[in-house]
């Protein structure tokens, strides 16, 4: 086999072109070398364990009881009783009301009043006469031993407003005032009825009863007349 040899100038002009690319290489590593800044990097020494004891291990111990809570005392509740219903009784009928009592002087023109009867020393029927609430002059009443009887004898009507120890004389105290006495100066035992009359002598009232005594008690009774 034929070898076929480049001629020597060729190999030195190749072996050129490699020592300036190796040199071209080595330059740039070099530049590139100087221009970077040295970095230290900093190495820590590890740091050997430390060794700490463990503390001692006690027994295990129980809890404390738990603190106990005071019980408030509930009161108990107060059973009240059962109240028990009365029964109630049965209502009677109501009575129907009394009637009326009847009125004793009705239709007369004059009405009793009965003051009162006192001890005295003298037998005496006394009082006043009104006429629509004033004192009445003028009216003519009368005594009896009998109602609507005549008038006692010896005592003569009394006219009211006249002096008791003179009838023909007016006496200004006396408004409506009349006074019999079948017994001046002493006490009697008797029944007398005194009552109202007109000129004519008919009664005005009904007569009204009085009983005196010959002793201490009812001796001097006291009798209005009184209109309406």
């Amino acid at each position: 086999m034929t070898v076929k040899r480049f001629p020597a100038s060729v190999a030195l002009i190749a072996l050129g072109f490699f020592l300036l690319a190796a040199l071209a290489c080595r330059t740039a590593q070099v530049v590139a070398e100087a221009g970077a800044t040295p970095t230290r990097t900093a190495t820590r020494t590890p740091l050997r364990p430390t060794f700490t004891p463990a503390p001692p291990t006690l027994p295990p111990t129980e809890p404390p009881p738990p603190t106990p809570v005071p019980v408030t005392p509930t009161r108990a509740p107060t059973v009240r009783p059962v109240p028990t219903r009365i029964p109630t009784p049965a209502k009677s009928p109501t009575p129907p009301p009394p009637p009326p009592t009847p009125n004793p002087d009705a239709g007369w023109y004059y009405r009793r009043v009965f003051k009162g009867c006192v001890d005295a020393p003298n037998t005496r029927i006394e009082g006043t006469v009104y006429e629509n609430g004033l004192k009445k002059n003028g009216v003519i009443v009368r005594l009896s031993d009998s109602d609507q009887g005549p008038p006692f004898p010896g005592l003569n009507d009394f006219i009211t407003g006249t002096d008791p120890a003179d009838y023909k004389h007016q006496c200004p105290e006396c408004q409506g005032q009349y006074r019999l006495s079948p017994a001046e100066g002493q006490r009697v035992n008797g029944n007398w009825w005194v009552f109202v009359i007109d000129a004519s002598g008919n009664p005005l009232s009904k007569g009204y009863f009085i009983h005196t005594q010959d002793g201490p008690g009812c001796n001097t009774a006291t009798v209005d007349f009184v209109h309406p």
